[in-house]
């Protein structure tokens, strides 16, 4: 932090100092003092401002003077060091602090708390968090090792990091939780959540307390296809919980974007008295296709597929199946299988997608069934399905009515998540770097 120059003054020509590190706990407790070196009372926290650029600077500190709580504004502070805070200027205001819109306090509002540690997907605890300066003060990174607590016990001034000890997380790798913030309007930035796979922010909402969940939910709602990948993600009894205090309006927006099967399941986990509503609320097609899968015994290959799909004529070419898929809005473990269907709109067989990529555009796609392949029936149970699939090493399976028409398709990754048990899914540990 440097004192500010009066308006219209030049700045001195100086060589830029050296960036200088300091850690929270350093500074916590230590003394306030005036230019002569006279003790003022002592620092109580550090005011930064979220949102601001990547590193979020330093705007004051709290320092308590007299058991009165003030804010010191950065232009007012001449220099920092472990354990001191040296004051510039003749006078202080004396009013009490009050918190302003924005302002985050370090020590009650990130210290000891989780955030998100965005390249590994999982939540850290801040210990400690390192201030540094270049030019100006700003939050540089936490620490995230239990030792920051205990270096608290310590006397101010010998609570100076090991390098060899601390484990240090850069503030660019981590996203704070600011709901709790008094005051504080933010929202957590969608920017950095977009940097995980929904798999893996479902797994961090899954770890967290009902409030930091809710607070990612909140924040990707900003982008309805990343919210119901999430959504898709989640267990089911934390799908049920992020949607209990929505509206039914704001719930079958989130289902409709869901794929039809990932719907159906949790639309038979709400409230008996709040299904058929908000599927009435869907989408004409969607709900269709979710009525039809309600259809089916969960366990069922009818219960395991997606309506989604991709089918060309007998006498379609490679390179007219190669465009289908370009143009399919499937997932792309669907699109892994082109289904071929006769004059008649039934299956008669399946052409992988890398097998159509290693054919000319004029050649016929019948001619690339291998014979001999497998369909499933609706009625299928589980332990079928997954039999046919492993022994035929199929990736995407179609499921077939009595008369052969296609009705839906099974992927491979739905009969792995279907085989997972409960207590494999979640494993990760909810603190580590």
């Amino acid at each position: 932090m440097a004192t500010s120059q009066p308006a219209g003054a030049a700045a001195p020509a100086e060589p830029a100092e050296p960036a200088r590190r300091l850690w929270l706990a350093e500074l916590l407790g230590g003394r306030l003092v005036d230019r002569a070196g006279e003790r003022l009372g002592r620092v109580d926290d550090v005011i930064v401002r979220l949102g601001d650029g990547d590193l979020p600077p330093v705007t004051g500190l709290v320092g308590r003077i007299g058991g009165r709580q003030l804010f010191v504004p950065r232009d007012r502070i001449a220099d920092v060091a472990p354990g001191m805070v040296h004051l510039s200027g003749e006078t202080l205001n004396l009013l009490r602090f009050e918190r302003r819109q924005g302002e985050v306090l370090l020590r009650q509002d990130v210290l000891d708390r989780r955030m998100i540690r965005v390249s590994t997907g999982r939540l850290i605890t801040a210990r400690d968090i390192e201030l540094a300066r270049n030019g100006a003060w700003h939050v540089a990174g936490v620490d995230v090792s239990p030792r920051g607590v205990l270096r608290r016990f310590l006397p101010v001034g010998m609570r100076s990091h090991s390098e060899q000890t601390r484990t240090f997380v850069e503030w660019q790798d981590v996203e704070p939780f600011v709901s709790h913030v008094p005051t504080s309007r933010l929202l957590m930035p969608l920017l950095r959540l977009r940097r995980l796979h929904p798999a893996q922010i479902a797994d961090i909402v899954e770890q967290a307390s009902h409030e930091e969940g809710e607070e990612i939910i909140s924040a990707v709602h900003a982008d309805p296809e990343l919210e119901a990948e999430v959504f898709e993600e989640l267990d089911t009894e934390h799908q049920v919980e992020f949607l209990r205090d929505r509206s039914d309006e704001d719930a079958a927006a989130v289902l409709d974007e869901m794929e039809a099967d990932d719907a159906a399941d949790l639309i038979t986990e709400l409230d008996q008295d709040r299904r058929l509503h908000v599927l009435s609320l869907m989408p004409a097609g969607k709900q269709a296709k979710v009525r039809a899968l309600l259809g089916y015994n969960s366990d069922s290959a009818g219960g395991l597929m997606t309506t989604d799909f991709i089918a060309v004529s007998e006498d379609a070419t490679v390179g007219q199946a190669i465009a289908a898929v370009r143009t399919a809005d499937v997932l792309e473990q669907v699109a892994a299988e082109v289904f071929v269907l006769d004059a008649e709109q039934r299956w008669c067989g399946s052409v992988p997608l890398v097998t159509l990529v290693q054919h000319g555009d004029d050649e016929r796609v019948t001619a690339l069934i291998e014979p001999g392949q497998p369909s499933l029936h609706p009625d299928d149970d589980f332990p079928e399905v997954a039999l046919r699939m492993a022994d035929f090493n199929l990736t995407c399976a179609p499921v077939v009515d009595d008369d052969n028409h296609i009705i839906g398709a099974i992927t491979v990754d739905d009969v792995l998540e279907a085989m997972l048990p409960d207590s494999w899914r979640r494993r990760a540990e909810a603190e580590g770097d």
